[in-house]
């Protein structure tokens, strides 16, 4: 994970913020599963190809990085593939209150961008509209990207035991650091999937991030310093789960048009400033 991996494999749009995963089955069949990496094949062989899914997603990070506290952000995510739609309905939790965030994705309509993606956003009550190319809008996403985060981390996945619960097979894994950040010996991570105990398909997972983004941020803090003194951050907390509520077979929803009629577009905005100048 090298190239886009690093950025895409776990979504860090942001160092030090929040933020992604997943993973339930549809469409599998019954088959005979012995170990645990049999149910990691299982779960990876039922993800791969899917062009959409929805999802539920919890993540929740706390460090004593200048005073701040703990964030949570709670939501759902809807994802088609062809043609592009999604949309990401959270609830971002801080120690002082809350804020909903929402965010659409669409390919592009023809009068606007046919060959880009048109993305709202509603942040702080207020709606605003942006036209990107599909990489980029893709990559600005990548956190809540479901099923393909879960398929890279069961594809980076060693040290794979399994135990079953209530009919589902709990995998337990490490996943060497470097596969996700870019920097070496920041240790392993450890992650959970919990798989159909039948079929292999997946479910949930969660992973537990918080010793190495302490490593991999106060590695970056010691860089920028310019005293080469840091004091560093404790990183308490830093966990995201994820469950995937439908695979396959979702619908694409739309956009309301009181959404499109309300949004502002600075882009539009900008450029008609340039042209009055």
């Amino acid at each position: 994970m090298k190239k886009q991996r690093k950025s895409r494999g776990l979504g860090m749009t942001f160092i030090i913020v929040c933020l992604v995963l997943s993973g339930c089955g549809a469409g599998t069949q019954e088959v005979a599963l012995g170990s645990a990496e049999e149910y990691v094949q299982a779960a990876k062989t039922a993800l791969v190809g899917q062009d959409s899914f929805t999802a539920n997603f919890d993540a929740t990070i706390a460090m004593n990085n200048a005073g701040r506290g703990s964030m949570t952000t709670k939501g759902t995510v809807t994802f088609v593939k062809e043609p592009l739609y999604m949309k990401v309905d959270t609830d971002m939790g801080f120690d002082n209150g809350s804020q909903r965030y929402i965010l659409y994705l669409q390919k592009g309509e023809a009068e606007k961008n046919k060959d880009g993606v048109n993305q709202y956003m509603n942040y702080d009550g207020q709606w605003t509209e942006m036209t990107l190319q599909k990489t980029d809008a893709m990559n600005s996403v990548q956190i809540y990207n479901a099923a393909e985060n879960m398929e890279t981390l069961l594809a980076a996945a060693e040290n794979c035991t399994m135990q079953e619960n209530g009919g589902k097979a709990v995998i337990s894994a490490d996943i060497p650091a470097e596969k996700l950040y870019d920097v070496e010996a920041a240790g392993d991570v450890p992650v959970t999937f919990v798989l159909d105990k039948k079929t292999g398909a997946p479910i949930s997972y969660e992973i537990d991030l918080a010793q190495a983004l302490e490593k991999v941020t106060n590695n970056v803090l010691s860089e920028l310093s310019s005293d080469n003194e840091s004091s560093g951050i404790t990183v308490q907390t830093y966990r995201i789960s994820s469950e995937l509520t439908q695979l396959g077979n979702v619908k694409a929803g739309e956009i309301p048009d009181e959404v499109k009629s309300s949004a502002i577009n600075y882009e539009r905005e900008i450029s008609m400033l340039e042209s009055d100048e």
